[in-house]
């Protein structure tokens, strides 16, 4: 036998259906999750005592975790049916736009993934509220400015003619320019310093015998700086490699060098 009681059903109706039963029947009870009876633990109890009394063998089916808990707690037997994940869903969101209050005790009460995703919802949704709300409060305009006259190039074709040519002016239909033609003598004596003089020519340049007497290869990077023993200072052009030899078979190479702007004392070459 299977009892069904609504949430509209009274706590009355519940315990008179049950005392109605024949004494000792096994019986499914199925009471709403959302009815008074699970308000107060006494009812609990209360239901206890009547199928002890009539030798009832009572199951009771429970679908949430809430009621199933209640009966246990008490000692009675229960029948947990978990409700599908696709039912919950659609119960979940129709709690959201029907009734918001249950979806919210819900939703923080489990602290589940949905918790976060509802969470973030909402807090976007402030935002959003308050960005539309500084649109409101702060409103703004785009002003555009177009000229209602077109702007047009206007080229004008002048002729230029010695100041001395009369009839040209005469002739010509074209606007005109006299231009004048003239000379001024100038001189204009300048000094300056030689050591303020930089040559704009192509430096002088010679070819050296470099020796290494030194059982020892040498290598010298460009622009590798000679001096010689009256100062003068030069520059290698390329990459040197020096190789080892001997006292009696020195290593020899050719060397270009380049003569540098200025001696070690500071002076122009």
């Amino acid at each position: 036998m299977k009892l069904f009681f609504l949430k509209e059903h009274s706590l009355y109706k519940i315990f008179k259906t049950i005392e109605k039963v024949p004494n000792g029947r096994t019986i499914y009870i199925y009471i709403d999750p959302e009815h008074a009876f699970f308000d107060n633990e006494r009812w609990g109890k209360e239901i206890k005592d009547v199928l002890q009394k009539k030798n009832l063998n009572a199951l009771f089916v429970t679908k949430t975790d809430t009621s199933k808990y209640f009966f246990s707690s008490l000692g009675l037997n229960v029948l947990h049916q978990e409700k599908h994940k696709i039912v919950k869903y659609f119960r979940l969101i129709y709690d959201f736009f029907f009734n918001i209050k249950k979806f919210h005790l819900q939703v923080y009460t489990k602290k589940s993934y949905i918790f976060y995703v509802v969470f973030g919802f909402e807090v976007l949704f402030v935002l959003i509220i308050l960005y539309l709300l500084y649109i409101l409060l702060l409103p703004s305009t785009r002003i555009n400015i177009v000229p209602v006259s077109q702007v047009e190039n206007v080229i004008y074709n002048f002729r230029y003619y010695p100041h001395n040519d009369i009839q040209f002016e005469e002739q010509s239909r074209y606007l005109n320019v006299p231009y004048y033609t003239g000379y001024i003598d100038y001189k204009y004596d300048m000094t300056i310093s030689t050591a303020n003089i930089k040559y704009i020519q192509q430096p002088s340049q010679g070819v050296v015998e470099m020796i290494n007497k030194i059982p020892e290869d040498y290598s010298f990077v460009k622009n590798t700086r000679f001096v010689t023993e009256d100062g003068r200072q030069f520059a290698a052009v390329d990459y040197i490699d020096l190789p080892q030899g001997t006292e009696a078979n020195p290593g020899k190479v050719l060397v270009t060098l380049q003569a540098m702007e200025q001696d070690i004392h500071g002076d122009l070459m």
